[in-house]
């Protein structure tokens, strides 16, 4: 079956084809299991360190170890199929799945309305995976087709997932060495004995403290619910001590309430427009106060499967120790990967319920470093 693959299909990678889109061929049950061993098998004999990416409309067992993306179907253009989407894929998660996402804007029905589609994309920054599509009958999901201001709100939403490139990236790493605990995380795995979370699909955490709760409804209210601790709004020193609700009853086209755990380390990058430009300038380091907390930043080539060994990955730990205010970076490894796409400058901005926003000034990635905000000390 793979030779018969090779010869059938070689072609299209000698013409630059990136990656494989199985859809329809479900006429077994493991049918996509082995489309995804010979697409791989003859991927590695045309250029065995080419990296291999699938998605697929069926899974199979056997298909996560692939790295094989999932795709939730033919969803309907509806505000219920978008708010339907977030508890279908943490259900992928919770059973093993790392890589799923959805027709983002709807695939099936009427043409999409600014106001959903540009909700959609907001949802869609905070997936595994964020995939734009729709039938060939429909208004295409570009945002420049939707007026100035969705489409505003929608280039806001795509520079955001792209700016969240390092972090996205370092949550698979992480997933790749420590077992698979995926990128998307349903708030019951962190806090098991709270009820109200128990069945909650409408937020969800996107790794260990950052908290995604976009608007998945018409009326253009959030009403989100934090645990226990101390929680900032994304980006912001505005801080809520949970357990407690934060609504509100108009959210602005072009905001997604986001919110970060005290303790939570987020690396931002900055605004490119395809993956080709990284590192593109120097990386925002994002620290939020009111407790200690660590984060790994992974980079590698990002086209191989070098990644495999050690030695072609940099792996740079991010603690932040609460009591002294002090972030330290430390590189793992004798031997440090330091391609082009590694960042080379880090920007620190450190967030405090009582004392704001505070910068430190540019420091060097590549060697161990650290920044102290005396402002920040506990004393």
């Amino acid at each position: 079956m793979i030779g018969t693959r090779i010869s059938t299909h070689g072609h299209y990678l000698e013409e630059g084809v990136d990656f494989w889109w199985n859809d329809e061929g479900e006429t077994y049950y493991f049918a996509f299991y082995y489309w995804n061993l010979a697409q791989q098998g003859g991927l590695a004999k045309f250029d065995k360190k080419k990296r291999f990416w699938t998605i697929n409309r069926s899974y199979s067992a056997g298909m996560s170890r692939m790295g094989a993306v999932i795709w939730t179907g033919d969803i309907p253009v509806a505000w219920e199929a978008l708010a339907q989407q977030p508890g279908y894929v943490l259900n992928w998660h919770m059973a093993g799945v790392g890589f799923v996402t959805c027709d983002s804007g709807g695939f099936n029905g009427p043409n999409d309305t600014p106001l959903l589609l540009v909700r959609w994309y907001q949802y869609a920054v905070f997936m595994p995976i964020m995939r734009v599509h729709s039938t060939k009958d429909d208004l295409p999901h570009f945002p420049f087709l939707y007026g100035d201001v969705a489409g505003a709100a929608m280039r806001k939403a795509l520079n955001l997932r792209y700016q969240l490139l390092p972090y996205h990236y370092s949550l698979s790493h992480q997933a790749y060495r420590s077992g698979g605990v995926s990128i998307m995380r349903p708030l019951l795995w962190s806090y098991p004995d709270d009820p109200v979370v128990a069945e909650m699909t409408t937020q969800w955490f996107d790794g260990e403290h950052l908290m995604a709760a976009p608007v998945l409804n018409q009326d253009n209210v959030s009403d989100v619910y934090l645990p226990a601790g101390v929680w900032y709004s994304f980006n912001s020193s505005t801080a809520h001590v949970g357990p407690t609700n934060v609504t509100s009853q108009a959210v602005a086209l072009d905001a997604t309430p986001v919110f970060v755990r005290a303790g939570g380390i987020i690396t931002i990058g900055p605004v490119v427009q395809h993956v080709g430009q990284l590192p593109g300038g120097p990386l925002e380091v994002q620290v939020y106060t009111g407790a200690s907390g660590s984060f790994t930043l992974f980079e590698d080539d990002g086209e191989t499967t070098d990644y495999q060994s050690e030695d072609a990955v940099r792996a740079t730990t991010f603690e932040w120790d609460d009591t002294t205010a002090t972030l330290k970076w430390t590189v793992v490894g004798e031997k440090s990967y330091n391609g082009p796409s590694c960042y080379l400058h880090v920007n620190v901005v450190a967030f405090s319920q009582s004392d704001g926003r505070q910068a430190a000034d540019t420091a060097t990635l590549g060697k161990d470093g650290s920044v102290t905000f005396p402002k920040f000390k506990q004393i």
